[in-house]
């Protein structure tokens, strides 16, 4: 009897155990890639901050992370937490199921725990190129922070007494605590931030002479000259532009207004100085003047409905013709009528009115004073940004722009790596993409007090957040759980592209092409 020949067994990747014999990954044709794609808040953020990312570290409760990832594009949570007029929660997809998450709320959080947590840093390197930052506000402390953070010696020069620019002398406490502010200062000194008060660019120094001690210079001096209407009366006692006023206001000068105080414009400086003005004793009713419609209005609107609340009378679709005055004061405002159409801003001085007031606030907007350029005879770069180049701005806005100007000032000495710029120009992931079946934990809620368990309610559009998905998806066992991130094994992917359509954000797609 023959017997049956004696066969060796070879190993298949079976059950759980893959093994380096059959590697299916030969067969693939397409290859699933992690993408990243753009977020509607990320699109939203005048920062271009990562809001996906450190959202996701506060639900782990990665408090380090979380600033690490914010830190990228906003060193001042804190600060932003309270003035920024989050563009990035108008779109959350969020809002489509149930409510927006409370991004600047969690943000807040984080600058918070910055705060609390802080330790200075030990410097990777110390370089010895000096840089002189010229203006102390949003722009110049965010170039600061980051060429510090690169080794630089940073010298901060400011013309007022106080640190801090618009926030410091512009924003009204109600809205900045002022203790955010005075932190956020503890904290760039200790990084080594040298910073010189009362000192101002044309009067106690030119331009020229700071290149004999710095070897850059980063201009952010800001819009701080008024608008003028050129209206009658503008030039009279009692007659306020917005930025002295709330200068005044904000580091607690007694002003006498009288009862009556009208303001004039239609900007967040104009909002800002009608709350502001009824603060102050003894004024009893506050009148805002704008040009335009409640629509075409530029203050935020949610900054607007605070300010009815508190009991500001709105009037629209009129303009001043001349402050009226007794004896030198002003006694009221004649107002036209006026209105918008394809011709512009169209005035009709036949329908006025009269109203009585004994302090006129003008709100008008600012300028930017380019006389601190000089007559500036130098081969070296001169580096400028916010207001003084944008106009006036947002504070998110002007941090990036502090961001970019230290990215431009190091590159003179530095081999960068190519920055992304231009996040904006990425595909969006719309809600009606997100995969919402495969998020077996989703339910409906309202927004949550807690930072985590609101940064928790995120759906990370278009942003990897480790959610397991395409591991307990993948047929092939080609998906490996690395350091807490699932990473593909493409020895074993045959390229079936399922992961990536299961996936919950749109946070994969198929590229074509080889092994």
């Amino acid at each position: 009897m023959l017997e049956a020949p004696v066969r060796e067994v070879t190993a298949y990747a079976r059950g759980t155990v893959a093994t380096a014999i059959n590697k299916t990954g030969e067969w693939r044709f397409l290859t699933p890639v992690r993408q990243d794609r753009l977020s509607p808040c990320r699109q939203g953020c005048l920062l271009q901050g990562e809001v996906p990312g450190w959202l996701d570290a506060v639900k782990k409760e990665q408090w380090e992370e979380a600033w690490k990832v914010m830190s990228r594009n906003n060193p001042f949570p804190a600060l932003t937490g309270y003035v920024c007029y989050k563009p990035c929660q108008e779109n959350c997809n969020r809002e489509q199921l149930d409510q927006g998450i409370a991004i600047q709320e969690v943000e807040k959080a984080i600058g918070e725990w910055r705060h609390t947590n802080y330790k200075p840093r030990k410097r990777l390197r110390e370089r010895k190129q000096k840089i002189a930052v010229i203006g102390s506000g949003p722009a110049g402390l965010s170039c600061a922070y980051y060429l510090a953070e690169a080794g630089y010696a940073v010298t901060v020069i400011e013309r007022a007494e106080q640190i801090g620019g618009m926030p410091a002398l512009g924003i009204p406490e109600y809205r900045l605590p002022r203790s955010i502010l005075k932190r956020e200062l503890e904290i760039l000194e200790s990084e080594g931030i040298v910073f010189i008060r009362n000192s101002a660019l044309g009067r106690d120094f030119e331009l020229k002479e700071l290149y004999v001690d710095f070897d850059q210079v980063f201009l952010a001096t800001g819009a701080w000259m008024p608008r003028m209407s050129g209206i009658p009366g503008e030039e009279s006692k009692n007659v306020y532009n917005a930025l002295d006023f709330l200068s005044s206001f904000n580091r607690g000068l007694r002003q006498e207004l009288g009862r009556t105080v009208i303001v004039v414009g239609g900007g967040n400086a104009a909002i800002d100085s009608a709350r502001a003005a009824l603060r102050v004793d003894g004024v009893h009713h506050v009148t805002l003047l704008y040009r335009r419609s409640r629509v075409e209005m530029p203050a935020d609107q949610h900054e607007v409905e605070a300010a009815v609340k508190e009991g500001v009378e709105l009037i629209f679709n009129v303009l001043p013709r001349r402050i009226d005055l007794a004896g030198g004061r002003v006694k009221g405002v004649t107002v036209d009528q006026s209105r918008t159409d394809r011709d512009g801003l169209m005035v009709d001085s036949s329908v006025n009115f009269y109203r009585e007031c004994d302090t006129v606030i003008m709100a008008l907007g600012q300028l930017a004073d380019y006389s601190v350029f000089g007559n500036l005879e130098t081969k070296q770069k001169i580096f400028a940004g916010g207001d003084l180049i944008s106009g006036p701005a947002t504070v998110p806005e002007a941090i990036r722009a502090g961001r970019l100007a230290a990215i431009g000032i190091r590159s003179v000495y530095e081999d960068l790596p190519e920055q992304d710029l231009g996040i904006l120009s990425k595909e969006m992931v719309s809600f009606e993409e997100l995969n919402l079946a495969a998020k077996f934990n989703l339910a409906l809620q309202q927004k949550e007090a807690d930072p985590i368990r609101e940064a928790e309610r995120c759906l990370g559009c278009g942003t990897c957040n480790s959610c397991g998905i395409c591991y307990l998806f993948c047929p092939d066992l080609a998906v490996d759980q690395v350091s807490g991130r699932f990473e593909f094994n493409l020895d074993y992917c045959k390229g079936c592209g399922i992961c990536v359509k299961e996936c919950p954000a749109r946070a994969l797609g198929m590229e074509g092409g080889g092994n």
